[in-house]
Protein backbone atom coordinates (compact mmCIF):
# COMPACT_ATOMS: atom_id res chain seq x y z
CA UNK A 1 0.00 0.00 0.00
CA UNK A 2 1.40 3.38 -0.99
CA UNK A 3 1.68 5.77 1.92
CA UNK A 4 0.63 9.43 1.63
CA UNK A 5 3.34 11.66 0.28
CA UNK A 6 5.66 8.73 -0.34
CA UNK A 7 8.95 10.19 -1.51
CA UNK A 8 11.39 8.29 -3.64
CA UNK A 9 15.06 8.60 -2.79
CA UNK A 10 15.66 10.20 -6.14
CA UNK A 11 13.25 12.99 -5.26
CA UNK A 12 15.31 14.01 -2.24
CA UNK A 13 18.53 14.55 -4.10
CA UNK A 14 19.60 17.09 -6.64
CA UNK A 15 18.00 16.39 -9.97
CA UNK A 16 20.27 18.52 -12.09
CA UNK A 17 22.86 21.14 -11.28
CA UNK A 18 23.30 23.68 -14.01
CA UNK A 19 26.17 26.15 -13.71
CA UNK A 20 25.42 28.74 -16.33
CA UNK A 21 27.99 31.53 -16.60
CA UNK A 22 26.19 34.79 -17.39
CA UNK A 23 28.96 37.32 -16.96
CA UNK A 24 32.71 37.76 -16.62
CA UNK A 25 32.23 37.84 -12.84
CA UNK A 26 31.31 34.15 -12.81
CA UNK A 27 27.58 34.52 -12.06
CA UNK A 28 25.72 31.24 -12.42
CA UNK A 29 22.26 29.67 -12.12
CA UNK A 30 22.00 26.38 -10.27
CA UNK A 31 18.61 24.67 -10.44
CA UNK A 32 17.50 21.98 -7.97
CA UNK A 33 14.14 20.21 -8.38
CA UNK A 34 12.48 18.29 -5.54
CA UNK A 35 9.14 16.52 -5.83
CA UNK A 36 6.91 14.89 -3.21
CA UNK A 37 4.06 12.78 -4.56
CA UNK A 38 1.00 10.98 -3.28
CA UNK A 39 -0.61 8.08 -5.18
CA UNK A 40 -4.25 7.33 -4.36
CA UNK A 41 -6.14 4.10 -4.98
CA UNK A 42 -8.86 6.13 -6.75
CA UNK A 43 -6.50 6.87 -9.64
CA UNK A 44 -5.24 10.23 -8.43
CA UNK A 45 -1.62 11.34 -8.22
CA UNK A 46 -0.80 14.54 -6.34
CA UNK A 47 2.59 16.25 -6.57
CA UNK A 48 4.25 19.07 -4.64
CA UNK A 49 7.19 20.55 -6.53
CA UNK A 50 9.92 22.93 -5.35
CA UNK A 51 12.30 24.58 -7.82
CA UNK A 52 15.28 26.07 -5.96
CA UNK A 53 17.96 28.40 -7.29
CA UNK A 54 21.15 27.85 -5.29
CA UNK A 55 23.33 29.85 -7.67
CA UNK A 56 24.09 33.58 -7.58
CA UNK A 57 22.20 34.76 -10.69
CA UNK A 58 18.45 35.06 -11.32
CA UNK A 59 16.55 32.59 -13.51
CA UNK A 60 13.97 34.56 -15.50
CA UNK A 61 10.56 33.56 -16.90
CA UNK A 62 10.39 30.17 -15.21
CA UNK A 63 7.86 27.61 -16.44
CA UNK A 64 7.38 23.92 -15.72
CA UNK A 65 5.89 20.92 -17.52
CA UNK A 66 4.85 17.64 -15.87
CA UNK A 67 4.78 14.41 -17.91
CA UNK A 68 3.11 11.21 -16.68
CA UNK A 69 2.45 8.59 -19.39
CA UNK A 70 0.26 10.42 -21.95
CA UNK A 71 -0.69 13.21 -19.52
CA UNK A 72 1.09 16.56 -19.97
CA UNK A 73 0.44 19.61 -17.79
CA UNK A 74 2.12 22.99 -18.37
CA UNK A 75 2.59 25.63 -15.65
CA UNK A 76 3.46 28.97 -17.24
CA UNK A 77 4.28 32.31 -15.66
CA UNK A 78 5.91 30.98 -12.51
CA UNK A 79 7.90 34.22 -12.34
CA UNK A 80 11.61 34.76 -11.74
CA UNK A 81 13.68 32.56 -9.44
CA UNK A 82 16.21 34.73 -7.59
CA UNK A 83 19.35 33.38 -5.88
CA UNK A 84 18.54 31.55 -2.66
CA UNK A 85 14.81 31.43 -3.39
CA UNK A 86 12.44 28.70 -4.55
CA UNK A 87 9.28 28.41 -6.61
CA UNK A 88 6.55 26.06 -5.39
CA UNK A 89 3.57 24.64 -7.28
CA UNK A 90 1.12 21.76 -6.90
CA UNK A 91 0.05 19.36 -9.62
CA UNK A 92 -2.71 16.76 -9.64
CA UNK A 93 -3.56 14.02 -12.11
CA UNK A 94 -6.82 12.06 -11.86
CA UNK A 95 -7.67 9.02 -13.93
CA UNK A 96 -10.09 6.44 -12.44
CA UNK A 97 -8.93 3.97 -15.13
CA UNK A 98 -5.26 4.31 -14.17
CA UNK A 99 -3.62 0.92 -14.60
CA UNK A 100 -1.39 -0.68 -11.94
CA UNK A 101 2.33 -0.48 -12.57
CA UNK A 102 5.51 1.57 -12.19
CA UNK A 103 5.20 4.97 -13.83
CA UNK A 104 8.12 7.22 -14.78
CA UNK A 105 7.20 10.86 -14.20
CA UNK A 106 9.18 13.79 -15.62
CA UNK A 107 9.35 17.43 -14.56
CA UNK A 108 10.94 19.84 -17.02
CA UNK A 109 11.78 23.38 -15.91
CA UNK A 110 12.45 26.07 -18.53
CA UNK A 111 14.01 29.44 -17.76
CA UNK A 112 16.24 32.15 -19.22
CA UNK A 113 19.45 33.93 -18.33
CA UNK A 114 19.47 37.70 -17.96
CA UNK A 115 20.62 37.98 -21.58
CA UNK A 116 17.67 35.89 -22.79
CA UNK A 117 19.45 32.58 -23.46
CA UNK A 118 17.01 29.69 -22.80
CA UNK A 119 17.84 26.69 -20.60
CA UNK A 120 16.07 23.67 -19.17
CA UNK A 121 16.48 21.23 -16.28
CA UNK A 122 14.85 17.83 -15.74
CA UNK A 123 13.80 15.62 -12.86
CA UNK A 124 12.92 11.94 -13.41
CA UNK A 125 11.35 9.76 -10.74
CA UNK A 126 9.29 6.60 -10.42
CA UNK A 127 5.72 6.38 -9.08
CA UNK A 128 4.62 2.85 -8.12
CA UNK A 129 0.84 2.51 -8.30
CA UNK A 130 -1.24 -0.40 -6.93
CA UNK A 131 1.54 -2.92 -7.37
CA UNK A 132 -0.57 -5.52 -5.56
CA UNK A 133 -2.86 -5.47 -8.63
CA UNK A 134 -0.02 -5.52 -11.15
CA UNK A 135 0.10 -8.31 -13.73
CA UNK A 136 2.43 -11.19 -12.90
CA UNK A 137 3.78 -11.10 -16.48
CA UNK A 138 7.33 -9.84 -16.88
CA UNK A 139 8.00 -6.77 -19.06
CA UNK A 140 8.01 -8.02 -22.64
CA UNK A 141 9.78 -5.14 -24.37
CA UNK A 142 13.58 -5.17 -24.56
CA UNK A 143 15.44 -1.94 -25.43
CA UNK A 144 18.92 -1.04 -26.65
CA UNK A 145 19.98 2.61 -27.05
CA UNK A 146 22.78 3.87 -29.33
CA UNK A 147 23.94 7.47 -28.94
CA UNK A 148 25.22 9.86 -31.65
CA UNK A 149 28.63 11.52 -31.98
CA UNK A 150 28.86 15.14 -33.18
CA UNK A 151 31.85 16.89 -34.70
CA UNK A 152 32.03 20.59 -33.81
CA UNK A 153 34.38 21.29 -36.75
CA UNK A 154 32.02 19.99 -39.41
CA UNK A 155 31.26 22.59 -42.09
CA UNK A 156 27.79 21.29 -42.82
CA UNK A 157 24.84 21.33 -40.44
CA UNK A 158 25.63 19.45 -37.26
CA UNK A 159 23.17 16.59 -37.20
CA UNK A 160 23.12 13.07 -35.82
CA UNK A 161 20.65 10.35 -34.87
CA UNK A 162 19.68 8.37 -31.80
CA UNK A 163 19.03 4.71 -32.56
CA UNK A 164 16.69 2.72 -30.35
CA UNK A 165 16.29 -1.01 -30.89
CA UNK A 166 12.98 -2.40 -29.60
CA UNK A 167 12.06 -6.08 -29.51
CA UNK A 168 8.68 -7.52 -28.55
CA UNK A 169 9.26 -10.75 -26.64
CA UNK A 170 5.59 -11.43 -25.93
CA UNK A 171 2.86 -13.26 -27.80
CA UNK A 172 0.73 -10.12 -28.12
CA UNK A 173 1.01 -6.80 -29.89
CA UNK A 174 2.76 -3.96 -28.00
CA UNK A 175 2.29 -0.25 -28.69
CA UNK A 176 5.28 1.53 -27.10
CA UNK A 177 5.42 5.30 -26.74
CA UNK A 178 8.88 6.92 -26.91
CA UNK A 179 9.45 10.31 -25.25
CA UNK A 180 12.87 11.99 -25.64
CA UNK A 181 14.31 14.75 -23.44
CA UNK A 182 17.38 16.65 -24.61
CA UNK A 183 19.86 18.98 -22.86
CA UNK A 184 20.59 22.59 -23.80
CA UNK A 185 21.77 23.02 -27.37
CA UNK A 186 20.14 19.89 -28.83
CA UNK A 187 16.74 19.57 -30.49
CA UNK A 188 14.61 17.13 -32.48
CA UNK A 189 11.65 17.79 -34.75
CA UNK A 190 9.76 14.76 -33.38
CA UNK A 191 10.98 13.97 -29.85
CA UNK A 192 7.81 11.99 -29.00
CA UNK A 193 6.63 9.07 -31.12
CA UNK A 194 4.41 5.98 -30.94
CA UNK A 195 4.92 2.59 -32.59
CA UNK A 196 3.37 -0.86 -32.90
CA UNK A 197 5.27 -4.14 -32.61
CA UNK A 198 3.84 -7.51 -33.50
CA UNK A 199 4.76 -10.59 -31.47
CA UNK A 200 8.49 -11.29 -31.86
CA UNK A 201 9.04 -8.19 -34.01
CA UNK A 202 12.23 -6.10 -33.83
CA UNK A 203 12.20 -2.44 -34.79
CA UNK A 204 15.01 0.10 -35.02
CA UNK A 205 13.79 3.62 -34.29
CA UNK A 206 15.86 6.54 -35.57
CA UNK A 207 15.44 9.95 -33.92
CA UNK A 208 17.22 12.74 -35.92
CA UNK A 209 18.93 15.26 -33.67
CA UNK A 210 20.48 18.71 -34.31
CA UNK A 211 23.25 20.39 -32.34
CA UNK A 212 23.35 24.16 -31.78
CA UNK A 213 26.47 26.35 -32.12
CA UNK A 214 27.01 26.90 -28.38
CA UNK A 215 27.43 23.25 -27.35
CA UNK A 216 30.91 22.61 -25.93
CA UNK A 217 30.98 19.25 -24.16
CA UNK A 218 29.23 15.91 -24.15
CA UNK A 219 25.76 15.92 -22.60
CA UNK A 220 23.29 13.49 -21.09
CA UNK A 221 19.91 12.92 -22.70
CA UNK A 222 16.96 10.82 -21.53
CA UNK A 223 14.46 8.52 -23.19
CA UNK A 224 11.28 7.27 -21.50
CA UNK A 225 9.48 4.33 -23.12
CA UNK A 226 6.09 3.20 -21.82
CA UNK A 227 3.36 0.83 -22.90
CA UNK A 228 0.35 -1.02 -21.48
CA UNK A 229 -0.25 -4.76 -21.62
CA UNK A 230 -2.25 -7.37 -19.65
CA UNK A 231 -3.96 -4.58 -17.72
CA UNK A 232 -0.68 -3.13 -16.39
CA UNK A 233 1.51 -0.14 -17.17
CA UNK A 234 5.21 -0.53 -17.93
CA UNK A 235 7.71 2.34 -18.08
CA UNK A 236 11.47 2.47 -18.51
CA UNK A 237 13.84 5.41 -18.18
CA UNK A 238 17.10 5.20 -20.20
CA UNK A 239 20.02 7.62 -20.07
CA UNK A 240 22.35 8.21 -22.98
CA UNK A 241 25.45 10.32 -23.57
CA UNK A 242 25.85 12.55 -26.63
CA UNK A 243 29.55 12.73 -27.48
CA UNK A 244 30.96 15.94 -28.90
CA UNK A 245 34.34 15.77 -30.63
CA UNK A 246 36.66 18.10 -32.53
CA UNK A 247 37.96 16.09 -35.43
CA UNK A 248 39.94 17.92 -38.17
CA UNK A 249 39.58 15.02 -40.61
CA UNK A 250 36.37 16.52 -41.96
CA UNK A 251 38.06 19.87 -42.51
CA UNK A 252 40.86 18.22 -44.44
CA UNK A 253 38.34 16.38 -46.55
CA UNK A 254 36.63 19.61 -47.56
CA UNK A 255 39.98 21.19 -48.38
CA UNK A 256 41.02 18.23 -50.54
CA UNK A 257 37.71 18.45 -52.36
CA UNK A 258 38.20 22.18 -52.91
CA UNK A 259 41.75 21.59 -54.17
CA UNK A 260 40.48 18.96 -56.62
CA UNK A 261 37.90 21.38 -58.01
CA UNK A 262 40.54 24.10 -58.38
CA UNK A 263 42.90 21.72 -60.19
CA UNK A 264 40.13 21.03 -62.69
CA UNK A 265 39.61 24.77 -63.07
CA UNK A 266 43.34 25.18 -63.57
CA UNK A 267 43.32 22.67 -66.40
CA UNK A 268 40.39 24.40 -68.06
CA UNK A 269 42.03 27.80 -67.65
CA UNK A 270 45.34 26.60 -69.12
CA UNK A 271 43.50 25.10 -72.07
CA UNK A 272 41.64 28.36 -72.63
CA UNK A 273 44.83 30.37 -72.24
CA UNK A 274 46.38 28.54 -75.18
CA UNK A 275 43.38 29.40 -77.28
CA UNK A 276 42.38 32.85 -76.05
CA UNK A 277 45.19 34.15 -73.88
CA UNK A 278 43.35 34.14 -70.49
CA UNK A 279 45.59 34.08 -67.42
CA UNK A 280 45.84 31.07 -65.09
CA UNK A 281 47.80 32.90 -62.39
CA UNK A 282 44.82 33.50 -60.00
CA UNK A 283 43.91 29.83 -60.05
CA UNK A 284 47.51 28.74 -59.42
CA UNK A 285 47.73 31.01 -56.38
CA UNK A 286 44.43 29.63 -55.03
CA UNK A 287 45.59 26.01 -55.42
CA UNK A 288 48.91 26.76 -53.71
CA UNK A 289 47.15 28.39 -50.76
CA UNK A 290 44.79 25.42 -50.34
CA UNK A 291 47.66 22.92 -50.25
CA UNK A 292 49.41 25.01 -47.60
CA UNK A 293 46.26 24.78 -45.47
CA UNK A 294 46.15 21.00 -45.95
Amino acid sequence: MIKPFQVSAACLVLCLSMYLPSSACGDNIKTDIVCRYRAESSGGVGMEVDISNTGNATAYDVSATVFLADWVQVYDDLGNNRPGEKIHFNSRYLNPQLMPGRYVAVIRVNFEEQGGSPHCAYHFFEIPYRLDKESSCRPALSLDLRSPVFNKKAFRSKEGSIRLLMENGSEGTIRPHVFSYFPDGFSALEPNRSYELSPGEKKIVTIPLSMGPLVRNESTYHVVVWYEQHGSHYSRHIRGKIRVEESPVYLRGYLFLGATVLIILLGVTCWRSRRGGSSAVPVIFAVSYLFKLI
